[in-house]
Formats: C-alpha cells, sequence, structure tokens
C-alpha cells in the first residue's frame, strides 16, 4: 500500500458539511486506518476548522457552499497538478468496512482497461441504491446489484459516494458540471463519462450510506427541495426525452412533498426554481 502512495497513484477526496472531519463516518472507517493515502478536503461548512492530520495534504474552506461538483473538480486539479492518477471520491456519512480499499488498489493494477471503480452501495433492508438503473431519469433502488463485474454505464449509474476515477479519464470527459452543484451530479457525470468509456468495475464489497443529513422539519425538507430543483434545472438536456424525464423527477418529488408537508408551498417552489 505505502508502494502505491510513494508513487502517488491515489488521492482521497473528501467534502464536508457541518460536521467535524474526525468525527465522520468515513474518516472513521476509512480515513483513519489508511492515514498513509494522501487526502484532500474540501469543507462546505459555515466555519472552518482545524485539521492536522499528517496526510491531509490540502484543506479549503468554502462558507459558501459551492456544491459537490465545485469540490471535486477543484480536487482533479489539484490531483493533475501534482501527478495523482486516481481519485476517490468521498463524503461524510459513509461506512467503508475492512479490506475495501485493497480491493480498489487490485483493480486499479489488475484492469487497466477500466478507468471507473464503484462499491455497491446499500441503504437499509438489504437494498442498494447504487449502481442505479435510471428510468426517465428516476433512480430504482433495488434490492440486488452487479458486484465484482464489468457494467454497462448505460444499463447502470454509480454515485459519487466511494466512486474511483482515473484523473486522465476525468480531465477527457470534462469532469463535473459545477452549475449541477448536488442533486444528480453523479449521473450528469455518468453521462459525460460515457464519451470516452461506456464500461465502469463495480466492486465485490460493499459501503454503507448512513444519510445523517436527512431531515423531518418541515421547512428544512422544503429549502432542500428548492435546492434539489435548482441543480436539477441545470443538467443537460439535449431532447425533449430528457426535459420531460428530469421534469417527471422534480414533479415526484414534489408531490412526494406535498403529502409529507400537507402544504402546497412544493407547487411554487417547482414553479419559481425549476420552471421559470
Amino acid at each position: 500500500m505505502i508502494l502505491y502512495t510513494m508513487n502517488k497513484q491515489l488521492l482521497f477526496v473528501i467534502v464536508i458539511y457541518n460536521l467535524d472531519f474526525h468525527q465522520s463516518s468515513t474518516y472513521q472507517t476509512l480515513l483513519l486506518p489508511h492515514s498513509d493515502i494522501p487526502t484532500y478536503i474540501i469543507d462546505n461548512s459555515l466555519y472552518s476548522q482545524i485539521v492536522q492530520d499528517s496526510n491531509v495534504i490540502f484543506y479549503s474552506h468554502h462558507p459558501d457552499n459551492p456544491g459537490v461538483s465545485f469540490a471535486y473538480n477543484e480536487a482533479a486539479k489539484y490531483a493533475k497538478e501534482n501527478g495523482y492518477e486516481w481519485m476517490l471520491l468521498l463524503d461524510q456519512d459513509t461506512h467503508f468496512p475492512n479490506g475495501i480499499l485493497q480491493e480498489y488498489l487490485d483493480c486499479i493494477r489488475s484492469r487497466p482497461d477500466i478507468h471507473l471503480i464503484a462499491p455497491p452501495v446499500n441503504v437499509s433492508n438489504g437494498r442498494y441504491m447504487s449502481p442505479v438503473k435510471l428510468w426517465w431519469k428516476m433512480g430504482l433502488i433495488n434490492n440486488n446489484v452487479p458486484k465484482g463485474q464489468i457494467i454497462s454505464l448505460y444499463d447502470y449509474s454509480p454515485i459519487n459516494s466511494g466512486m474511483c476515477i482515473s484523473v486522465d479519464a476525468f480531465f477527457k470527459c470534462g469532469g463535473y458540471k459545477n452549475q449541477v452543484f448536488l442533486d444528480y451530479s453523479d449521473f450528469q457525470f455518468i453521462e459525460r463519462f460515457r464519451r470516452i468509456s461506456d464500461k465502469g468495475y463495480i466492486l465485490k464489497t460493499e459501503i454503507h450510506q448512513e444519510f445523517s443529513t436527512l431531515v423531518d422539519d418541515r421547512d428544512k425538507m422544503l429549502s432542500r427541495y428548492q435546492l434539489f430543483c435548482l441543480s436539477l434545472k441545470q443538467c443537460d438536456m439535449p431532447s425533449f426525452v430528457d426535459r420531460m424525464g428530469y421534469a417527471m423527477v422534480v414533479l415526484k418529488r414534489g408531490v412526494s412533498l406535498i403529502l409529507k408537508t400537507h402544504s402546497f408551498r412544493p407547487v411554487l417552489i417547482f414553479f419559481k426554481y425549476y420552471i421559470k
């Protein structure tokens, strides 16, 4: 593992939001046990924090919270300028089991034709949210996903968390779209990535997504829906089918919120932040 670090083969990239870096599940389960891997932190929290870990080679605070796409693009620039070959994209809410890093590294070494690696991501009750099949732009949570095999990126789309990307391929496909700053940033990236390669590899080992940022407060849910609308509005929509698909995704989320909040404010948000 030290050999990979010395060769600058892999860079951890983590985005933090309103959480102590050292309290994050990702730090506890992946970064701390592998302190020999260089780590790049983008902190989108309101207040900065002190991070003095020896493997943290870059910390950047953005209280304006420009989003995950900006964070990943900035990290990719750093990786390219400093000779890193791969980036492992991370958020703060993921549990990584023992041994998974070695599986990433083994895949990098043994499969030179693969430029994107991702783990199966489970959420609860044996269900998986990645890699996900998209139907009319809607991600379908499944009980079964491919494991330990190459997938077509036209059939499945991995999410950001745990995605390991060749830095060279990242720039060849154009990287993330900054304007799609949060929701669907990963699916937009996969659409771009397919321009240079239509396949990826799904690990055997799965990770668990915790979703600590989910809220039950009505005002916060509505505010979150506003961000959802703004992010999806910026997705590339080259065809009528694309436009209809994204509209259906946003409408579906809005209808769900109407039922949860017993309010018609989601309708106003939809027209103000997505239609206009």
